[in-house]
């Protein structure tokens, strides 16, 4: 497939309208096969990728989300632990302030090796991420549907329609009054 800007890989048939997210694995303690599967695997679920490979800090992700603002989400995979949170450090000022208008999901590739213990999700989630998945490809049921064109060119019945923990970060909490 030809490679494109970022790292994107582009599957035959994907045209302007196809569903676009940000994926990148955040520090060296991941192989660059994690993001490439996360990737693939959104492609077999109709969404392109912008690949952003291995050794990803949270400003270069952020500064990529930017720099395609069509992408519905930034989906980061790292390892559990101290170090995925060490490296989302500064992630909640960014939402406060505004610069991240998607949602954040973070995880693992899908290959059972992920695993995180409720805790450590929950502190994760306070770091402003939307939701802690093992399979980040799994995002991909937690972004709101998009609803085809009616005939006259208006969006059908339910577009704009959000729902799930990406619609929670979205619209805020109401309780904490912080998104995340």
């Amino acid at each position: 497939m030809p490679g494109l800007e970022d790292g994107r890989t582009e599957a035959p048939g994907d045209g302007d309208a196809a569903r676009l997210v940000v994926v990148g694995a955040l520090g060296d303690s991941l192989p660059a096969t994690e993001g490439f599967l996360v990737s693939m695997r959104l492609r077999c679920r109709g969404f392109r990728t912008v690949n952003l490979g291995t050794g990803v800090t949270l400003p270069g992700a952020l500064a990529a989300l930017v720099r395609h603002p069509r992408a519905e989400a930034l989906l980061l995979a790292g390892g559990p632990g101290a170090p995925l949170a060490r490296e989302l450090t500064g992630l909640r000022r960014w939402c406060a302030a505004g610069g991240v208008r998607r949602p954040v999901f973070v995880g693992g590739s899908g290959d059972g090796a992920w695993r995180l213990p409720g805790p450590a999700a929950v502190a994760l989630r306070e770091l402003g991420v939307a939701a802690v998945l093992a399979d980040l490809a799994d995002a991909a049921f937690l972004l709101p549907r998009r609803a085809a064109p009616s005939p006259a060119g208006r969006a059908g019945p339910g577009a704009g329609t959000a729902g799930g923990p990406a619609a929670a970060w979205a619209a805020g909490d109401r309780a904490t009054g912080h998104r995340g």
